[in-house]
C-alpha cells in the first residue's frame, strides 16, 4: 500500500508539471521521507517525590536542539496574562532567556518522535533542581524522580509563604503552591483588581491541610504608600475598589480596622516603596512587620518617593530597615513576589515562619507577628543565639558573652554568610561556588541592648557589569539573573535571605541610636515639605490633620534622639 500510495504520488507531479520538484525531494532526500511513516506517539511521565509519591512540580522538556515541547493539554506559544486578566488560570509560566515551564500535577503526557529529550524540574527551594537527559521509553510510563537538596535542614516546623499575590484564580494558585513547595498563598484584593467578591475572613475551600488560601487586601496610595493586610476576619478596608484621590485618609486608619480583627499589616515592598507615611506608621506602632524582600533588591536604594527618603543613594531598604531597628522597632520582616502574571512564580520571594503549635493560618500569621519568621528567594537560612530563634529576646542584667550560629543551605549560588549587630556587621565568612552549605559562629560580647541577625547573599558586582537593572520590570527590560531562569519575580534578582533579629535586652533598656532617629525625623520633614507643597486633599480641615499625625511622628523620633 505504501508504495502504491508513493507511485500516486510521483505520477501527480509529473503529470502536474512540478518535474523539477521531484528532483529537489530526490536530491534532499525526499524519497525516504515520503515512504517513511511518522513515528512521533503519545509518551507517558510519572513525577514521583522523595517517598515514590505523585508530586506537582513544575516542569520544563525539550529536545536536543532547544526546542520546547509543551505537554498534552499545554501550548507552547501560551499568552502571557497581565493585570487584564483579573481572575487568571495559569499553568505555564516563562522566565528569563525565554524558558517556558509548564505546571503538572504528578503526571503529564508528550506527543515526541524525539528518541531523547532535555528535562528540568523545580519544586521549591528544598528540593534538588532536576537537570537530565532522558531517553525517552515508548512503552510504559517514563519515571522522574525528585530528592531533597538537602538531608540535614532543621527540623523545626518552619511554613513558607508567599504574603502578596495577585491575579490568579484559587485553583490556579493551589497547583503552582503544591509544585513550588508553598505553605500559605494570600490572595490579596485591591482597588485595580475585580475580586472582591471572593472575600471570606477565613480560608479558602479548595485549601489543603498544607497547602492555605487566604484572601486579604492590598490598601494603597501610591504617595502615603501600599500596605498588606492579612488575617481580615470581618470586611475588606474601604474603599476598596478605587485607589484615593488624596493624600487622605491616611493609611493608619486602615492598619486600626485591620487590627480591629485580628488582621496582620505588613507594609507593601517596603524596600522599593517605603512611601511617606512608612515610618510614621512604624513610630506611632500600627505596622506588624515590613515586606523587606519584594520587586526589588534589598541593598538597593528606594526606586519610588525617593524624592523624600534623605540621603537615598546611601541608604537602601535594608538600610532603612536597619535604622528602624536601632531607633527600638521590633519590627519583623516578610516576603512576597507581588505576582501580577505568569512571568512571575508564587513563592519566589517567600516568608518562612516557625509556627507554634497545629499549622493553621492564624497560628501562621501569628509566627509573622512574633518575628519568627526569615525571608529568602532560595537559601533556607538558619540563625540562634543561645539556640534561641529569631523573635526571640534574651534579657540580662548586665554584660556578657553569647554565642551565635548561622548556617544557610542553597540551591542558588551564593557568596556570603553575615552576622550583624544593630545593623553593623560583626561576623562573616565566603562561600565557594560550589558549595550549597555553610555555617558560621561567633562568641559575641555586649554590654548594651543591641539586635542580632543573619543574612546571606551573593553579590551582585558581576551582574552589574552584565547590565543587571533592578529599575526594571524583567519583563520591560530589566537584566538577566541566574536566579530568574528558575524562580520568576518582578523585577531582577539574585540570591538573598535575612533572618528577623533576635534581641539582645541588658538592664531593660532599648536599642536606641540618635542619629537613626533624626534620621526618620528628618524623612518625615521632607514628607511634611511635600505634603503641604504638592498634597492633594478633600479639604483643609483633612490637610491640617495629615500635617498634624506627621508633625507628631516627628517629633516623637526627636524624643527618641535625646
Amino acid at each position: 500500500m505504501a508504495n502504491k500510495n508513493l507511485s500516486l504520488i510521483v505520477g501527480s507531479l509529473f503529470t502536474s508539471g512540478h518535474f523539477w520538484l521531484l528532483v529537489a525531494i530526490i536530491i534532499a532526500g525526499g524519497w525516504g521521507c515520503l515512504s517513511k511513516q511518522d513515528d512521533t506517539r503519545m509518551v507517558k511521565f510519572s513525577v514521583l517525590d522523595e517517598n515514590d509519591e505523585p508530586t506537582a512540580v513544575r516542569v520544563r522538556v525539550t529536545d536536543l536542539q532547544g526546542n520546547y515541547l509543551a505537554p498534552v493539554g499545554h501550548t507552547p506559544d501560551f499568552p502571557m496574562t497581565t493585570s487584564n486578566d483579573q481572575a487568571a488560570v495559569e499553568t505555564d509560566v516563562l522566565l528569563d532567556d525565554q524558558r517556558r515551564f509548564a505546571y503538572v500535577q504528578g503526571e503529564f503526557e508528550l506527543e515526541t518522535s524525539a528518541e531523547a529529550i532535555l528535562i528540568e524540574t523545580v519544586k521549591g527551594f528544598e528540593y534538588q533542581i532536576l537537570r537530565d537527559t532522558f531517553r525517552v521509553e515508548r512503552d510504559g510510563v517514563n519515571l522522574i524522580r525528585l530528592n531533597r537538596a538537602f538531608s540535614h535542614l532543621p527540623q523545626e516546623p518552619w511554613y513558607s509563604g508567599d504574603i502578596h499575590v495577585h491575579h490568579i484564580n484559587s485553583a490556579s494558585a493551589l497547583l503552582e503552591m503544591k509544585a513550588e513547595d508553598v505553605n500559605v498563598c494570600n490572595l490579596l484584593i485591591s482597588d485595580f483588581t475585580l475580586d472582591h467578591d471572593n472575600f471570606r475572613g477565613t480560608v479558602e475551600p479548595e485549601s489543603e491541610p498544607n497547602h492555605l488560601l487566604f484572601y486579604g487586601q492590598e490598601y494603597r496610595e501610591d504617595r502615603l504608600g501600599h500596605i498588606n493586610l492579612l488575617n481580615l476576619t470581618r470586611h475588606l478596608v474601604e474603599p476598596s475598589r478605587e485607589m484615593r484621590s488624596h493624600q487622605y485618609p491616611l493609611n493608619m486608619e486602615a492598619m486600626d480596622q485591620a487590627h480591629a480583627q485580628d488582621g496582620h499589616v505588613s507594609w507593601a515592598h517596603f524596600a522599593a516603596w517605603p512611601g511617606l507615611e512608612g515610618p510614621l506608621g512604624i513610630i506611632m506602632k500600627k505596622v506588624d512587620a515590613v515586606e523587606l524582600l519584594c520587586t526589588i533588591d534589598p541593598f538597593h536604594e528606594p526606586i519610588f518617593v525617593s524624592d523624600v527618603v534623605p540621603e537615598v543613594r546611601l541608604n537602601s531598604g535594608l538600610r532603612l530597615w536597619y535604622r528602624l531597628l536601632n531607633c527600638g522597632f521590633r519590627i519583623p520582616i516578610t516576603a512576597g513576589t507581588d505576582k501580577m502574571g505568569n512571568f512571575v512564580t508564587v513563592g519566589a520571594n517567600r516568608t518562612y515562619a516557625l509556627v507554634d503549635g497545629d499549622f493553621n493560618y492564624q497560628n501562621w500569621v501569628e509566627a509573622l507577628n512574633k518575628g519568627q519568621t526569615f525571608v529568602s528567594n532560595s537559601p533556607f537560612l538558619s540563625f540562634k543565639v543561645d539556640e534561641q530563634h529569631p523573635g526571640s529576646t534574651l534579657k540580662t542584667g548586665n554584660g556578657r558573652t553569647y554565642h551565635i550560629k548561622a548556617e544557610v543551605w542553597s540551591q542558588m549560588p551564593l557568596d556570603r554568610l553575615e552576622i550583624v549587630a544593630n545593623g553593623e556587621l560583626i561576623g562573616e565568612v565566603s562561600i565557594d561556588k560550589n558549595e550549597s552549605y555553610k555555617s558560621l559562629e561567633i562568641s559575641y560580647h555586649t554590654t548594651k541592648s543591641i539586635w542580632l541577625a543573619a543574612r546571606a547573599y551573593q553579590f551582585t558586582r558581576e551582574q552589574t557589569r552584565r547590565g543587571l537593572s533592578v529599575s526594571q520590570r524583567r519583563n520591560q527590560g530589566g537584566g538577566p539573573t541566574e536566579l530568574n531562569r528558575y524562580y520568576g519575580t518582578l523585577r531582577p534578582e539574585t540570591t538573598f535571605a535575612h533572618t528577623s533579629p533576635v534581641y539582645i535586652e541588658v538592664n531593660e533598656q532599648p536599642v536606641r541610636s540618635a542619629a537613626d532617629a533624626l534620621y526618620f525625623a528628618k524623612y518625615l520633614k521632607n514628607a511634611i515639605d511635600w505634603l503641604t507643597k504638592n498634597g492633594s486633599f478633600p479639604s483643609e480641615a483633612a490637610k491640617q490633620e495629615v500635617l498634624a499625625a506627621f508633625d507628631l511622628g516627628q517629633q516623637e523620633f526627636i524624643k527618641l534622639s535625646q
